[in-house]
């Protein structure tokens, strides 16, 4: 009996649509494997802008080093409030959510997409795959890449700057135009990493996903709630607080598949993006 199929509801899409999943060769992915035979997946998602920053939309690229192999696109039904300034940049509004799918859904089929990929995303704090990951119980496996990290080793960007990408877009002359829309800005992103792996080929001769990741540390970023922290803090010096769950940040892989590519380019859209901030409301730095 064949599985029940994911329906998904991309931006501009009047109603759900049945998510067909294209099996793909995703072989064993380690530090030894080469850079233009890894599968790489380019992730952006867009927030209600509030706190606790709850998803609005993910999009993504599956690709190689030679060019993209298939996209995936939803609008993301969270039923909470969206802040307007959010709202102005990204512009979704409820009326567009009704139909999409729970934010459970959508992450399934996203981690089913991205089976066996290096993820890559360009948010300095790694904010969209944790928000992708929140709540699950078990590590991301995938390796991640974050293009802003990736930008400031190959472009020599003075230390505590964060580049945008629209700014790497423009340096790296690429003929694409961010638009603040989940899919638009993982295709963008998805662009920068392959013109800036160029780039570390050239500089460095680096011909392995091993050889990225080690010279691209993870941030570790503290998004323990304050009154949790300070809870932490109070019994680390012997005071009784309550006792907090444990959180998770990442999710594990799933099953291998693909979505097929869209045959006509996104319209151009806005969402949250952070300049160089993970506190504003939106998406990740552009």
């Amino acid at each position: 009996m064949s599985s029940k199929p994911f329906l998904l509801k991309p931006r501009g899409a009047m109603e759900p649509v049945a998510w067909e999943e294209i099996a793909v060769d995703a072989p064993e992915l380690g530090p030894q494997t080469r850079l233009d035979e890894a599968p790489f997946v380019a992730l952006d998602v867009e927030t209600t802008g509030n706190a606790p920053f709850l998803v609005l939309e993910i999009g993504a690229e599956r690709f190689r080093l030679d060019g993209p192999l298939s996209f995936f696109d939803t609008l993301v039904d969270c039923q909470a409030p969206i802040n307007p300034y959010a709202h102005r940049r990204h512009h979704i509004d409820r009326s567009m959510l009704i139909g999409a799918p729970e934010f459970r859904d959508a992450r399934r089929a996203f981690l089913r997409f991205a089976h066996g990929a290096v993820l890559v995303e360009h948010s300095h704090d790694a904010f969209d795959t944790w928000l992708v990951g929140r709540g699950l119980e078990s590590p991301l496996e995938h390796p991640i890449i974050d293009t802003s990290a990736l930008a400031r080793l190959v472009l020599e960007v003075p230390k505590g700057q964060t580049p945008g990408l629209a700014r790497l877009v423009q340096e790296l002359a690429l003929d694409v135009t961010p638009a603040h829309a989940a899919l638009d800005d993982a295709r963008a992103t998805a662009m920068v990493f392959r013109a800036l792996i160029a780039r570390t080929q050239e500089k460095f001769g680096w011909t392995t996903v091993g050889e990225v990741l080690a010279a691209l540390p993870r941030p570790v970023v503290d998004r323990t709630a304050p009154s949790r922290r300070a809870s932490a803090a109070g019994r680390a010096q012997g005071v009784q607080g309550p006792k907090a769950q444990p959180r998770s940040d990442a999710p594990g892989v799933t099953p291998r598949a693909t979505s097929p590519a869209p045959n006509a380019p996104r319209g151009r859209s806005s969402r949250r993006r952070r300049s160089g901030s993970s506190g504003s409301p939106g998406g990740s730095p552009a």
